[in-house]
This record gives structure tokens, sequence and C-alpha cells, in this order.
């Protein structure tokens, strides 16, 4: 087994019992990144010569101690996050020569447990709509999803172990679907954002992806600094089931391969329940868009006044009708989404979790359509954590998942059932070779 193929969780094993070094495994990563960025498009930066220095560095270090289970890692960065003299592009042209002379807070986080910046991976133009070219490694004619799309593809096809990504609406847990892997988008305030180029202030997370579970718990303990045993979830959950609005929007496909999955967990000892969506949960579309239009119009307003011509249509569009919307709908929508949180709030904490399927439908085909956020946005608008793990394949071989949603700081928990899960629904993971599809 090369290195790249490895999980995050056997490469951090390895690099601390000495028998693999992170100049070896930013080599293989790198190699594979040659062999097939060409087909996915998956990258927008990556510095090898940098790479090489910086594993060369935390090579020479290894006898001080393995600071985190990230440490010697190359993580994948979502073209949006500010990496110190590295170019950061947003997905826009403007932006194409941009070098900040800072990292994100997050990174900044991540490169003092160890980790090392890869490079930057494609994002849609400001993390909105407008599609980047990266291709699913799945199935290449289909979108791996956005805004996430190179960290997504990245991880899937073993470019890398781990990937950065953000979401707004959907763009962490939807790619991660659409490419049969693990994502997770924490409660909304759990890490800093600064130095993030923002959508929109009030709904932007930072979110990560990996192969497995358990690499997501590696990643968790990293970026928080806390230490938490991985061990199997030995007592089966209570999960609330989500009808209701998920049946009514989810193509016949993923409902139908959502049930089956809910079965299995059922067969495998997970009291199931109906959890009823309260009445409140009706407004979180039109909610969402309200927000997400005035916060994006605010952030883009000075530039989109010089240089508004060189944003591409989608985006164009939303930025001109937030400017329009009157002040008073704006704080309508927040005292709106307010009573959503305390009604969803209290309907999840009747379970361990509540699940539902991670996207409308698989990754649909072709490049102009990112596909549809519905399924992801109101944990986005709440700030609930989410996760989710791939769970079974469509008839044409394109992934699904189960979404997992519990309510704030309450990752660990939502990690220990999302492993249960993963181990129930059996779907296993494996490095994908685009160039066979």
């Amino acid at each position: 087994m090369k290195p790249y193929e490895l999980s995050l969780a056997e490469a951090s094993s390895r690099i601390k019992n000495g028998s693999l070094s992170p100049i070896d495994l930013a080599e293989s990563l790198l190699e594979r990144i040659d062999e097939i960025e060409p087909t996915l498009e998956a990258w927008v930066t990556v510095n090898g010569d940098q790479v090489r220095k910086e594993a060369e560095k935390i090579t020479r270090m290894l006898g001080e101690g393995v600071r985190s289970g990230i440490h010697g890692i190359p993580v994948g960065v979502k073209d949006i996050y500010f990496t110190k003299g590295m170019k950061t592009t947003m997905g826009s042209p403007i932006f194409r020569n941009y070098v900040p002379g800072v990292d994100a807070d997050i990174l900044v986080t991540m490169k003092q447990a160890g980790g090392i910046v890869l490079g930057k991976t494609e994002t849609t133009e400001f993390a909105v709509h407008d599609p980047a070219p990266t291709r699913n490694p799945w199935n290449t004619g289909h979108t791996p999803g956005g805004s996430s799309s190179g960290s997504s593809a990245a991880v899937a096809s073993g470019m890398c172990q781990v990937a950065f990504g953000s979401q707004t609406g959907g763009s962490v847990i939807r790619p991660a679907s659409y490419c049969g892997i693990v994502g997770v988008k924490p409660t909304y305030d759990l890490f800093s954002r600064g130095s993030i180029f923002p959508l929109s202030w009030s709904l932007d997370h930072v979110g990560y992806m990996t192969r497995t579970t358990q690499d997501a718990h590696i990643m968790l303990e990293a970026l928080t600094g806390k230490e938490k045993e991985w061990h199997p979830r030995i007592h089966a959950p209570k999960v609330g089931l989500l009808a209701g609005y998920f049946k009514e929007n989810a193509v016949e496909e993923v409902w139908q391969g959502f049930e089956r999955s809910v079965a299995k967990i059922w067969g495998e000892g997970a009291d199931v329940e109906m959890a009823m969506l309260p009445e409140s949960f009706k407004l979180v579309p039109d909610v969402h868009k309200v927000i997400m239009s005035v916060e994006t119009a605010a952030v883009h307003e000075d530039i989109f006044k010089t240089r508004g011509d060189e944003y591409r249509s989608y985006l164009r569009g939303f930025i001109s009708s937030g400017l329009l919307v009157p002040a008073t709908a704006y704080l309508r929508a927040q005292r709106l989404r307010g009573q959503i949180i305390q009604d969803m709030r209290n309907l999840i904490g009747q379970f361990d979790c509540v699940i539902c399927p991670s996207a409308t439908d698989s990754a649909p085909e072709g490049l102009e359509w990112t596909g549809s956020p519905a399924f992801n946005s109101p944990w986005s608008l709440t700030g609930f954590p989410s996760i989710t793990v791939p769970s079974s394949l469509t008839e044409k071989g394109l992934p699904l998942g189960l979404q997992i949603i519990g309510i704030p700081y309450s990752e660990w928990e939502l990690l220990e059932i999302a492993a249960w899960c993963e181990d129930k629904l059996g779907f296993g993971t494996r490095p994908i070779d685009p160039r066979g599809s």
C-alpha cells in the first residue's frame, strides 16, 4: 500500500512509530496529485517545494515528540482560507494574484498541531454558486458538489487524507456526500473564521473532510487541542428520523436509499423514532435566503460598485438582489431564526441525534450545477453540528450519504454515533482512480 492510500489514522500511527516519514508521505501525495490532477482539476495551487521543505523540517523535529494526530500530515485548504505567502484567489479573477500576509486563524492552529498546508483547493466563485472546474472522482461526468469542490474530490481520490472546506448553505456536507467521504460541519462558533474570506458572517462555518470517522476524530482533536480516547460506541443510539420536508424534497432513489440505511441501523439495535418537525421549520428556506443575500451583498458592496462586471452571472444577481432587501426584512429574518433554533434544539434534545439524507439527490450530471443545499442549510442556519457518512451507492454507482445532526457542541458524541453508523452501514472506504471512470 502506498502512503497516499493510507487513512489519516494509519498515516499518523506510522509517523508516530517511525515507520513512515512526513517526507515520504508528502512525496507520495505530490506524486498522486501529478497523476490525477489533470483529470480532476481539484487544486488551484500546490507548492511542492514548500511542502517538501515543511515536511523535511517536521521530520527533523520528530525526536522532540509528536504534537498531535496530524503531525506531519499535509492538509488540503479551500481557496478562501488566507495562506501566508501562498496565493488565495477565492475562485475569482478579481483576486487571481492575491497573496495574503497572514494565515487564517484555523491554519495557525493546524500548523501548531504539526499539520502542513499541501495546497489550495478549488472553490466556486467566492464560495457561492458558479461552479469550479473540478470533477467527481466517482464519475468525472458529474459534479463533486460545491463550494468545497476541490477539497472533497482531493480527499476522495487519495490526493490528501484530510482537507478544509466551509459551509454557508451546504458546502461541506453535500460535496462530502457526493464524493463518498466523511464531512464534518461543527457548531457555528467552535472554530475561528478569522482571515477566511466571508460569504455570510452569521452563517459561515469552518468544516473539514476525511475518509473515515476515526480520521475526523483525529482532526477534531488537533483543532480543539483536546485529546479524547477513540473507542467504538457500545450502546446503539436513540435516533430521531426526520421525514416531512426531507421526504418531500428528496428524489425517490435517495429516499429509498435512506430508508434502507435506517432499516440497517434499526436492525443493529438503534432506537429509531419519528421526529416531528416544528411548524417554524417551514420558514427555514426563506429565512436562510434573506440572511445570506443581505450579508453577502454587504461583504461585496464596495468591490461590486467598481468591479461588478467581473462577477459571474449568478453571484452578480444574488448580490444585486441582496442590496435591495430592506433592513426590516433582515431583522425579521434574524428574529424568526431565533425561534427556529429554539424549536429545533427542543426537538433534537429528545434524542442522541436526528438523521436525514445528506443531499436531495446524488451528484448531478455535468458541471453547470453543484446540487441543492436544501438538506444542509437548516443546520447552517441554526449553527447545529452535522456529519455525513457514506451509506450506499445509487444504481449508477454514485455515493449517497447519511446526515447526522446534534445539538450545539455535541461534536464528540456525534462522531461516536457516526462511527457506529459507519460500521453498521458497511460502506467501506477506498481511494478512487478517476481515470477509469
